[in-house]
């Protein structure tokens, strides 16, 4: 008898998250969708089950609350849903000044960054396990690849995700589990992240891509097993350019091109 099995999204009502979501419904797949309270996320599931004539269902919590993550895997489990894909999606973003940071900035990206992610890949995992062929997909950033000033925490905490996929892919090989990271660069997903983008000026909107893109790319290299996946050739030259910069000159250009985004969101 085949098993009917469901694509777990977090951060599924906007941005990046609702256009994975959305992709993942023209192919055909159930989805359980994770977001925040008061977001919209009945509205997202209700539509892309219209649309696309999947099965969908959703649960909304706050993913950087220490219970969270059990609480979606407990509800999953017991609602019967078979995960055989966990996207791991929902986190922060900002840029800040370390020193001022404000407490509660600083645990939400390490929370719902890393903490989050880790503890639904662990939950998960035995359920992956079980399946022929079964798929981890962490949304990281282009950032992971840089220690960037006044994204001290964003970029650390993406840099997590990239080693922390990296090392379980490997504990995995040979498993029917593929753990995959999408690193995208500039994507406009809301307002603050708009102003952001504008901060860079040419060279935020050369290297941007649309959110529908980023996810495009995301699944369709999950679905082919690759494990680093960047959107955009673009910002594969920026990886390699920025790469054998001397460590100098590199921390001399993100001091000068971040602390345009810590002027542009100050309030």
């Amino acid at each position: 008898m085949k098993r009917t099995v469901y694509t777990l999204i977090t951060g599924a009502s906007s941005g990046i998250g609702k256009s994975i979501a959305w992709y993942c419904g023209s192919l055909g797949m159930n989805l359980v969708l994770v977001s925040l309270p008061d977001e919209g996320l009945e509205k997202v599931a209700r539509e892309i089950a219209e649309k696309h004539q999947v099965k969908t269902a959703f649960f909304e919590t706050d993913l950087s609350q220490l219970d969270s993550p059990k609480a979606v895997f407990d509800w999953s489990q017991l609602e019967h849903f078979d995960v055989n894909i966990l996207i791991n999606n929902a986190g922060v973003a900002g840029a800040s000044v370390f020193e001022t940071s404000d407490v509660n900035y600083i645990d939400d990206r390490i929370l719902l960054n890393i903490r989050a992610l880790v503890m639904l890949s662990r939950f998960y995992l035995p359920i992956l396990r079980t399946h022929e062929k079964s798929y981890i997909l962490n949304v990281g950033s282009l950032a992971a690849f840089w220690p960037i000033p006044f994204k001290s925490l964003y970029s650390s905490s993406k840099a997590f995700v990239l080693y922390f996929s990296k090392s379980i892919r490997s504990e995995l090989k040979g498993t029917g589990v593929s753990v995959s990271v999408l690193c995208p660069n500039g994507v406009r997903t809301n307002g603050t992240t708009n102003v952001r983008i504008n901060s860079h000026g040419k060279v935020g909107r050369l290297t941007e891509l649309s959110a529908g893109a980023v996810a495009k790319a995301g699944i369709d290299g999950m679905l082919k097993r690759k494990f680093l996946i960047i959107p955009g050739r673009i910002n594969w030259l920026v990886l390699v350019f920025g790469k054998i910069l001397p460590p100098v000159i590199q921390q001399k250009l993100l001091v000068r091109e971040f602390m345009k985004e810590v002027l542009a969101t100050r309030n």
